[in-house]
Formats: structure tokens, sequence, C-alpha cells
């Protein structure tokens, strides 16, 4: 054996080693696939399993490969947006479904598809107190998608999506118009903010508590006669509430018309 052997020996078996584990910890491979079939089998699989970044390789791969006419284009968008969701990639799955909705919009696919792009903009918005940008985008594909698909299962869950969006728009609103009354005693900054909740989100749970700081905020700038009108809105969108009425005392009572009597007849003379 030569001496440059005996040197070179271990180098080579350690390289050896190592091409060996690399080949059996290869793993999925987008490129190991024949055809565009074969690669959507081997990406549902890795699916499947629960395997999100080799199903995401082989989906954005199939992306690149099928052609706009190929079945198996929708799919794919759609499986693409659900693994880059179940990984918490809200935005890349957001930007999937719009692929989806956006390039196939009367697929069967298509409403599934914008459903999961609104709830992906809404899972961004993680806090109300934070920037309302995807809430507002979310508000706004659940609107499209109750406009497009009215009478589908997509929709009806979208309606009570939006009811949670807007709840969430209206307590940012309504929180920030407390801020300024009570840190910087801002009263007309908050009933701008106050009066925003009660215009736009009507429905919300919001909507009382914007009417009730309203009224504080017009006692504490003195403005009775204004408080008291709210008093009277807040009685008739609130009956027998008992918030309102604790503000506002009970509710003024409706005047009631009084016939007058018919007078007497004069007695008749011959």
């Amino acid at each position: 054996m030569s001496a440059v052997w005996r040197r070179s020996r271990p180098i080579f078996l350690v390289a050896l080693t190592l091409s060996s584990v690399v080949g059996c910890r290869r793993g999925f491979q987008p490129r190991d696939f024949a055809n565009p079939d074969a690669l959507f089998r081997g990406a549902m699989q890795e699916y499947s399993q629960g395997k999100w970044a080799n199903a995401i390789a082989g989906f954005e791969r199939l992306t690149i490969d099928l052609s706009s006419r190929d079945s198996l284009l929708v799919p794919t968008y759609y499986y693409l947006a659900m693994a880059h969701e179940k990984r918490g990639e809200f935005l890349l799955s957001a930007q999937a479904y719009a692929r989806l909705s956006d390039g196939f919009p009367s697929d069967t696919l298509a409403p599934r598809a914008m459903l999961g792009e609104g709830r992906s903009y809404q899972r961004l918005w993680r806090k109300p107190v934070l920037d309302a940008d995807y809430g507002v985008k979310a508000l706004g594909t659940y609107r499209v998608l109750l406009t497009t698909f009215p009478d589908t299962p997509e929709a009806a869950e979208a309606t009570s999506s939006i009811a949670q969006v807007e709840d969430w728009l209206a307590k940012k609103d309504y929180e920030v118009g407390m801020h300024y009354m009570r840190t910087r005693k801002a009263y007309d900054s908050a009933i701008i903010y106050f009066e925003d909740v009660i215009e736009t989100y009507p429905s919300t749970p919001h909507a009382k508590k914007a009417w009730i700081a309203k009224v504080l905020a017009y006692r504490a700038r003195k403005w009775n006669e204004e408080a008291a009108e709210t008093c009277v809105e807040l009685h008739q969108r609130y009956q027998g509430d008992a918030e309102v009425v604790e503000l506002c005392g009970p509710p003024p009572r409706a005047p009631t018309d009084t016939v007058p009597s018919t007078p007497p007849r004069p007695p008749f003379n011959d």
C-alpha cells in the first residue's frame, strides 16, 4: 500500500460515509418525479402525512411546470395555499388562494379559496390594537365572496367571520376614542371616533359602548342638550337596557293625547 493511499484513505472513507448518509436522507425532491402527474401525487402524499415543507416544494414546482389549461393547476394552488396555512404562513397562503380565485373564478374551488384568503388575512391581524390593514383586507375579501357566491356554504361562514372582523374594527376605533377622552381629555376627537363606530358598525357589541361613551363625552364638554338627545336615541335603540337606564335615567314618557270633552248643549228655547 503506497504512502499516498495511506494518507488519503481516511479522507476517502469519510467522504464515502457522508455520501451514503446524504443519499439515505435525500428525501422528497420534486426533480425526482418523471412527470407532473407523478409529482402531484407525490406532493399530495407529503401533504397527507403532514410534511408541509415537502408538499409546498412539490406544489410550487408544479405552478411553474403546469400550463394554465392543465386541470391539475387549480388543485395545486389550493393545496399549496392549504400547506402554507398549516405552517402558519398566512401571507403566503392568502396569496396562493388569491391566485386560484382570481385566475379561475368559475371553478368550484373558487369560493373555498376566497374564504381561505379572507381567513388568512384575518389571522394575520392578531390583535385589535395592531394595524388593521389585514383586517380590512379580510373584510373586503369576505364581502366579495358574499356578492359573488351568495348561495354557498362558504358565504354563510363568511357572514360569521364578517361579524368578528367588524367587531374588532369597532373595538379598535372605540379604544382610540376612549384614549382621547381619558388620557388627553380631547373630547371632540373622541366623539368623532365614537360616531364612526356607531355609523360604520351599528350591529356590533361596541356600538352600544360608543353611544354611552358619546354621552359621557358630551357631559364632560357640558353639552347637556346633545347629551340629552343622545340619551333619547339610546332609549330607542336599547329599550329597557340596564346600563342605559343607569346612565340616562328612565325613558321619557310619551305624551298622552287628551280628547276635549264635548261642551254641554245650551237648553232649547221655544
